[in-house]
């Protein structure tokens, strides 16, 4: 390769690298203690991007292969209670906000045209009815506090009926709205969303009709490979790297073993709790053809290592990737902890066991 196509190669690299990147920056309107936080959709806080917030002012950087939503706040020591924002992030994105701490439905941003989309998306149908249902929660408190009984048993009928309208109509808009926006993201968005409500024959509907480009967003894809890695199918093969760098490939190390692949974080308190059940039960198997494979969503590996060492986890653990090449992502894990369960053969048998029950079944598997 002669040094003019070394050149073109590096500076189209670049260029790729560049278009990945979104920048916010701005100013909060209120309180201006503590850092701002930006978290994607089934993200942890922890693993977050953040800024603090100095004079009055935030800086945040991030890098997204496709337009997707986040939620944007800001944060305080020992805060626990948390008033997000909804914003939707493009790759090369520069959006200008004002954050507005004291009423975070006054926060205003500029400079992205699918956050403006978004924006109007989300006050027609996302936010659809919400003044409806303040208005019953204010009621209802009256009720609870001059103790009307028969206020409140009326009123918790009608919760019922409200919601259930309110979901009809939020759905019933959100089918127009992809139906007439075929080639955005925000659509790809409104479909993940409302998949649970939409029947079957609309969700193939609606995927036919969606530009090919959008089903490689993260939203898309969740929804095609839905039946993915369910119990009775074989697991799906995978790269990941471990703590000291060194890639593992999923069906060699599998081979002849009965997996528990465990998906957890240093910052998950109910999969810290677990852990110390979890490894007496690997000692006991794991001369037997039995072997866990955790799958960490920590991004810091220092802290990593420090809660594997103060749990006293033995087995092999694992750093996932973001995006939508995660194994979370591949195996449909959307929250911690979880835990699936695969015989010899590389097929899954079950997802999700309860703690009690995860021993009876390993041991099924190893006769």
């Amino acid at each position: 390769m002669n040094r003019l196509c070394i050149i073109v190669l590096i500076l189209l690299t670049a260029c790729k690298q560049v278009d990945n990147k979104f920048e916010l920056s701005g100013n909060v309107i209120g309180n201006t203690d503590g850092i701002v936080v930006l978290i994607q959709v089934g993200q942890s806080r922890f693993d977050a991007e953040t800024s603090p917030i100095l004079d009055g002012k935030f800086h945040i950087t991030g890098s997204i292969e496709y337009p997707e939503k986040f939620s944007l706040m800001t944060e305080k020591p020992d805060q626990r209670m948390f008033s997000p924002t909804a914003i939707f992030i493009a790759p090369n994105d520069k959006i200008e906000i004002e954050l507005n701490t004291e009423n975070i439905e006054k926060t205003v941003m500029k400079g992205s045209l699918v956050n403006d989309e978004f924006q109007r998306y989300f006050i027609a149908i996302d936010r659809y009815g919400d003044d409806q249902l303040e208005q019953w929660y204010a009621e209802y408190e009256k009720a609870k506090k001059i103790n009307d009984t028969l206020s409140i048993k009326e009123l918790e009928i009608q919760e019922s009926i409200l919601y259930d309208e309110i979901i009809r109509i939020r759905t019933k808009r959100a089918y127009e709205y992809i139906k007439t926006n075929p080639k955005s993201f925000v659509s790809a968005y409104s479909l993940y969303e409302y998949r649970e409500t939409f029947d079957a024959k609309q969700i193939d509907e609606l995927l036919g009709l969606l530009d090919k480009s959008l089903h490689k967003s993260k939203y898309i894809y969740d929804i095609v490979n839905a039946d993915r890695n369910q119990p009775g199918i074989k697991a799906s093969d995978f790269t990941l790297k471990d703590l000291q760098n060194n890639e593992i490939v999923f069906s060699k190390f599998s081979k002849d073993r009965v997996i528990l692949m465990d998906f957890w974080a240093s910052w998950c308190a109910p999969c810290r709790k677990s852990n110390p059940i979890i490894e007496k039960i690997y000692q006991r198997y794991k001369d037997k053809g039995f072997e866990i494979l955790g799958i960490s969503q920590d991004r810091d590996i220092q802290t990593l290592q420090k809660s594997i060492e103060t749990d006293q986890i033995s087995w092999t653990n694992l750093l996932d990737v973001k995006g939508i090449n995660a194994v979370a992502q591949l195996y449909n894990c959307s929250s911690l902890p979880s835990n699936i369960l695969i015989d010899r053969n590389g097929i899954v048998v079950a997802r999700n066991i309860d703690l009690s029950d995860i021993e009876n079944e390993i041991v099924k598997l190893l006769r």
